[in-house]
């Protein structure tokens, strides 16, 4: 069973058990603007969630309309995860498990799947092994 998207402007939520999906109709090269268009939906829409301090993952996908406007994995996911601090988990230390994407799109949007892990991650030889994953 699927939910619908809430909210009112360009940030939107859904949820499907403890799942949570972002839709951000503002992806811009300015990652405050993210960080606080974000951060202001959640106080204001999100406020029956409580931070938990189990592990986490989070999986960001930004589609770009424009060749030239490029979005830096690193910095919207920096921006994302401080603005969903305090909301989903206490500190974004909690995410073990992070997952950042661009692609060409019809427009510019940003998507942030949140989920608690139930188990911790196996654990990796960090060798040259690591080439066949």
């Amino acid at each position: 069973m699927r939910s619908e998207f809430y909210g009112k402007g360009k940030v939107q939520i859904a949820f499907q058990g403890e799942a949570a999906l972002l839709r951000i109709d503002a992806a811009t090269t300015q990652t405050r603007r993210i960080k606080g268009l974000v951060a202001d939906f959640l106080r204001k829409e999100v406020a029956h969630v409580r931070a938990g301090f189990q592990p986490f993952e989070v999986r960001i996908w930004t589609s770009e309309a424009e060749p030239g406007r490029n979005h830096d994995v690193d910095n919207v996911a920096k921006a994302v995860l401080d603005a969903l601090n305090g909301v989903f988990w206490r500190d974004d230390r909690q995410v073990v498990r992070l997952i950042s994407e661009k692609f060409q799109g019809e427009r510019g949007r940003i998507a942030v799947l949140v989920r608690p892990l139930r188990k911790a991650l196996d654990p990796v030889d960090l060798d040259l092994g690591l080439f066949d994953l």
